[in-house]
């Protein structure tokens, strides 16, 4: 019997939107998706509400081995308007738990090979300060700055696939921006028979700023309150504000057009 499928029948899910949620506490989470690999995806309200339009997005979510809700606003409207507690797991607590400098990890990361795929050299940089802070030690890190995927097929990027095959990472980190990273994460899952062990493919997408600075620093009990959407909005109305805005309207007329659909069981797929 496939090892992934022994694991995953003593875990704990709930479905939502064809996706399947862990439902269990955070440093089990790590350590099964480090012991098995996979599409890991970190979906919130603004993405979430997307997936109507946006059929490449809406597959990669569907065919995540490991998915968590990021979003308070999504987490709280499950528990109030279903009764269905789903764990609200964020982008910034999974990085802490597992690179964060001052924090307990749940795996022993400085000993796993990591290919970030970041934006520009100035995340890298940012990145590399960060992980010396904490003692990592820089050669098993490695670097892929991302063009910007402007269509659908931009995200068959071969040149990310070679890197991947040639550094043979433990972990993939996708810090593109949201949206844009599931693609590219479905992509490598779609070719993960290409790698001698199938790395986790984690798609935080910048939530890597908020420990290293380039963008708003979210304090820990901030993001545990549901209010880092908050502090990014103070960092940046035009841009955040913009976003919630459009997602607090987008997403309760998601879950009316998916409202005969919305918790039925749906086991990842390719």
């Amino acid at each position: 019997m496939n090892f992934y499928f022994v694991i995953a029948k003593h875990m704990k899910y709930n479905y939502f939107l064809g996706i399947r949620f862990w439902n269990g506490e955070t440093e089990n989470l790590l350590v099964s998706a480090d012991q098995t690999g996979g599409l890991f995806t970190v979906p919130s309200a603004p993405s979430l509400s997307a997936m109507n339009n946006d059929k490449p997005l809406s597959r990669a979510y569907r065919a995540s081995d490991w998915a968590v809700v990021d979003g308070g606003y999504v987490a709280l409207i499950l528990r109030i308007c279903f009764g269905k507690s789903i764990r609200r797991i964020s982008g910034l607590q999974i990085l802490q738990k597992l690179i964060g400098v001052d924090y307990s990890h749940a795996l022993p990361m400085k000993e796993r090979v990591i290919l970030w795929v970041v934006p520009n050299s100035r995340e890298k940089d940012a990145i590399c300060s960060y992980l010396l802070q904490g003692s990592f030690d820089l050669k098993r890190q490695h670097f892929y700055e991302a063009p910007f995927y402007k269509s659908e097929s931009d995200f068959a990027d071969l040149k990310l696939l070679d890197k991947a095959k040639e550094v043979s990472p433990d972990w993939i980190i996708l810090c593109i921006g949201g949206g844009r990273q599931e693609k590219l994460g479905y992509f490598i899952k779609k070719r993960f028979d290409c790698f001698q062990r199938k790395p986790v493919v984690l798609c935080t997408g910048g939530a890597i700023s908020f420990l290293t600075g380039t963008q708003a620093n979210i304090p820990t009990w901030a993001d545990r309150l549901y209010l880092g959407w908050l502090m990014r909005v103070f960092s940046d109305p035009r841009l955040f504000g913009a976003r919630y805005l459009d997602a607090a309207w987008r997403f309760p007329k998601l879950l009316w057009t998916s409202r005969k659909c919305l918790f039925i069981e749906n086991e990842p797929h390719a």
